[in-house]
């Protein structure tokens, strides 16, 4: 008999919140307003105040994105790009507090925000702050206030989640940015042999070696390719005073890129090794990162990897061998 009464006032409860869900959030929604207007090429500055932390982001002159504070460095533009596309795309889905107090702001978890965000347009203007709060108890929605307006308003969930992040989440994690149509030399050095790969006038690649076979041009390509798409996995150290300690000084592999009038495209350096991950650096900056174990073997190749294996003749059939 309890379990069954249990049961029913379960299924009121539920019914009882589809009901708010569906006709009085849904209904507002048919009047609802854009968070903020604006269109995602006309911002230049982002500001994120998160309680234990300030984010600034600026938009450089050639239009790529750069964390400023607190430290210089590239941004992601990806990650830069999917914050703008949800808050240019959420809305207010109703008012739920016109004149809130200190508790109602407590209970919206809007005492003390999660996230206050401010946007900069390229004419100067910046846009009303909007302050972030806690996630609803039903529904895939969030309770937000906007710039100096007292109301506590509504709107998805989503604006909430795409700014839970921290500060190694929009820094830029490409190691090794070239254009590969640009590389015609490609040197390798370890701590045992050094060779290297020219790309000829006939755009076929040729290893420059004691070794004697025919390059394979697919390995070449490949090996180009997992370079490109070399990313991060952790930011150890920014200022590293000892590059001994990650196995950089001297690197265990440095591979560098140069163009076809011989200038140089960037290089990579591999260290040591951290658990399942290595210790990696580009050269002429001072940051050290780790990569994954994975990418680490793609591009920790010896000359033979990009040779194709002699084939010996059979002797003719009746020959002793």
């Amino acid at each position: 008999m309890r379990l069954r009464n249990t049961l029913l006032l379960a299924g009121i409860f539920i019914l009882l919140s589809a009901y708010v869900y569906f006709f009085e959030i849904q209904k507002d929604r048919e009047k609802s307003e854009r968070l903020l207007k604006f269109k995602a090429d006309e911002v230049d500055g982002i500001v994120l105040n998160y309680p234990q932390q300030e984010i600034r982001l600026k938009k450089e002159p050639a239009g790529k994105w750069r964390i400023t504070q607190p430290l210089q460095v590239a941004a992601d533009e990806s990650a830069i790009q999917s914050i703008l596309a949800t808050l240019n795309a959420s809305e207010i889905l109703r008012t739920v507090e016109q004149k809130p107090g200190p508790d109602d702001l407590r209970a919206f978890g809007l005492d003390q925000p999660s996230v206050e965000l401010s946007l900069t347009l390229k004419n100067g203007i910046t846009l009303p702050s909007i302050f972030v709060g806690s996630r609803t108890p039903f529904g895939n929605a969030a309770y937000i206030k906007r710039g100096r307006e007292p109301s506590v308003l509504l709107t998805s969930a989503s604006l909430r989640s795409s700014l839970e992040k921290k500060l190694n989440d929009f820094r830029d994690k490409e190691i090794l940015p070239f254009a590969r149509d640009q590389v015609a030399k490609l040197q390798i050095h370890t701590l045992k042999e050094s060779w290297v790969l020219v790309r000829g006038d006939e755009e076929a690649w040729k290893v420059e070696a004691a070794n004697k076979g025919k390059t394979k041009q697919d390995a070449v390509g490949d090996y180009l390719k997992a370079l490109g798409t070399l990313r991060a996995k952790t930011f150890v150290e920014d200022q590293p005073k000892d590059l001994k300690k990650y196995g950089l000084e001297p690197p265990s592999v440095k591979i560098s890129l140069h163009a076809k009038d011989g200038k140089p495209l960037g290089a990579l350096l591999l260290g040591g090794k951290t658990g399942a991950d290595y210790y990696a650096k580009r050269d002429g900056e001072p940051t050290v990162y780790t990569i994954e174990e994975f990418s680490y073997k793609q591009i920790d190749k010896r000359p033979t990897d990009f040779l194709e294996e002699e084939r010996k003749e059979s002797p003719p059939s009746g020959t002793k061998k």
